[in-house]
């Protein structure tokens, strides 16, 4: 079922403090004027209806989001979306647990170069085609808000499939290699809603799977991740929202 969201000048903190299982406190800021703090577990969230703006602290970061038009009040967190076509979303959970990840959108068709935008060249030479599994915006302004990049290189091993805080989510150990003889350079790939669905599909048919030359477009972000003992881990990834196998006309994969 789709969430529901409420404007974000009307928020309900007495409705977010049951979520969260804390009491709303009355705050005031310089710059946003009056508010409501909540205190979690390790994380203090503040929210500024009349200035469209809330913010998220934990002991190793701060999420802050402006022009906030829309919120959502679900069990034991709240979830606040900013943008309209390139939205991004911050989920705040009564445990203390943050995440803030863009909300990717159904992709299009489109062809993919051999070359990533680093100039790396991992295949041979001649012409290519690609087996897109998922799709970029490709507007000036969407690019300049996600700030994505670009990067090719090899599966390490086969996609991994999953849920992360309540989205469906698929992955994949991504290897570099470097024309200078250097060990290759790895990055988790991660990508998620219908981007993980699509990828799973081009999965089942054997397009992108372990050792195959894909072209993801994404953008690096730091996670915090829970130990299998307790607590958390800080973990870079590639968060990716169009991954693409990239074919050679010539021998090869």
């Amino acid at each position: 079922m789709p969430e529901q969201y409420s404007a974000f000048h009307d928020f309900d903190a007495e409705a977010a403090g049951q979520a969260l299982g804390s009491e709303p406190r009355t705050t005031r800021d310089v710059a946003h004027g009056d508010g409501q703090t909540f205190d979690l577990n390790n994380a203090v969230l503040e929210v500024y209806p009349d200035a469209g703006v809330t913010r998220a602290t934990t002991p190793d970061a701060r999420v802050e989001l402006f022009r906030v038009p829309r919120y959502t009040v679900k069990e034991q967190r709240v979830i606040f979306e900013q943008g309209d076509d390139d939205r991004s979303r911050l989920q705040v959970r009564a445990d203390g647990k943050v995440a803030f990840h863009p909300v990717l959108r159904s992709p299009e068709q489109s062809q993919t170069d051999e070359t990533a935008a680093s100039g790396h060249q991992d295949s041979p030479t001649g012409q290519t085609a690609s087996e897109t599994a998922t799709r970029p915006a490709t507007s000036p302004d969407a690019r300049e808000a996600v700030q994505e990049s670009q990067l090719q290189g090899r599966l390490g091993r086969d996609p991994w499939f999953s849920t992360r805080d309540d989205r469906p989510a698929a992955g994949f150990p991504l290897a570099i290699n470097h024309d200078d003889g250097r060990k290759p350079t790895w990055h988790d790939v991660v990508t998620f809603d219908e981007t993980a669905g699509l990828l799973q599909e081009a999965f089942k048919k054997h397009q992108i799977d372990k050792g195959k030359l894909v072209a993801v477009t994404g953008q690096p972000v730091v996670v915090e991740l829970p130990k299998p003992g307790g607590g958390v881990k800080r973990a870079r990834e590639i968060h990716a929202s169009a991954v693409a196998r990239v074919q050679s006309a010539g021998p090869g994969r």
